[in-house]
């Protein structure tokens, strides 16, 4: 008995200093900064109400949650034809559709090699969360998305979400 009670406060003594120890004073530095997510790809099965396109194209994504700017790179191939418009839409999941937060100019679109080929191309921007139309929270939890229009698909011709 008598070994019995020193043995229990070491032990109590030690769980309590491992614990202590194990608390992290910088835990703020440690807070995620950036997010970033490389070849998304975007189809017509995607899109709502989905396309049997063959198009297919990517996008890549990065996040600061310092700057709060949402940087985009998106290409994309084989579509019916040209691009008659392209917008960042939202608040929308996976298989529902939302009005557009961000539309892109087709005079920013950068065509493929071949200046005749219109069914490709690619185009590059930023979206600022600002706080009242586009939120961190919003672009973080995956409910806005990019759509691809054309003259054959006016609803859209490929899509896909935005996602970390």
């Amino acid at each position: 008995m008598k070994l019995l009670k020193p043995t229990a406060y070491f032990l109590l003594i030690s769980v309590l200093s491992l614990s202590l120890a194990s608390c992290d004073r910088d835990a703020d530095l440690y807070v995620r900064k950036e997010y970033v997510k490389n070849d998304i790809p975007l189809t017509g099965a995607l899109n709502f109400p989905p396309t049997a396109s063959p198009a297919l194209g990517k996008m890549n994504l990065h996040y600061n949650t310092t700057t709060k700017l949402l940087t985009y790179t998106i290409s994309w191939s084989g579509l019916t034809g040209a691009v008659s418009g392209a917008a960042i839409h939202g608040l929308a999941p996976t298989g529902f559709a939302a009005s557009p937060v961000q539309n892109f100019s087709t005079s920013a679109i950068t065509r493929c090699a071949t200046v005749t080929n219109t069914s490709c191309g690619s185009i590059s921007g930023r979206l600022f969360a600002d706080g009242v139309v586009v939120t961190e929270e919003s672009i973080l939890n995956g409910v806005y998305y990019v759509s691809i229009r054309t003259a054959a698909n006016p609803m859209g011709e490929i899509r896909a979400q935005i996602r970390f």
